[in-house]
């Protein structure tokens, strides 16, 4: 960024990452089990080891809806909150 010293172009640039992240978990968090995710069998996960790419997917999606349903409320509402504040 032009005229901005180093470290406030990297600290937009943390931020911006953050943002990102947290817009991947939204859009995690909000898959429907019933008309999207049971199309490609990701619906359930089997408990295991070495169970293959499919079922870490699973796994991750039901952990990201299950554990991650509060976190994310308060992350999106202080993103939306520094949003409000500093533009």
């Amino acid at each position: 960024a032009r005229g901005r010293s180093p470290s406030l172009a990297m600290a937009l640039g943390l931020v911006h990452l953050f943002e990102s992240g947290l817009l991947f978990f939204n859009a995690c968090a909000i898959l429907n089990e019933k008309r999207f995710l049971r199309k490609y069998s990701l619906d359930r996960a089997v408990a295991g080891d070495n169970l293959g790419a499919k079922n870490q997917v699973a796994t991750f999606l039901h952990a990201t809806r299950t554990f991650m349903r509060y976190p994310l409320v308060a992350m999106n509402v202080l993103v939306v909150l520094y949003e409000v504040i500093l533009g």
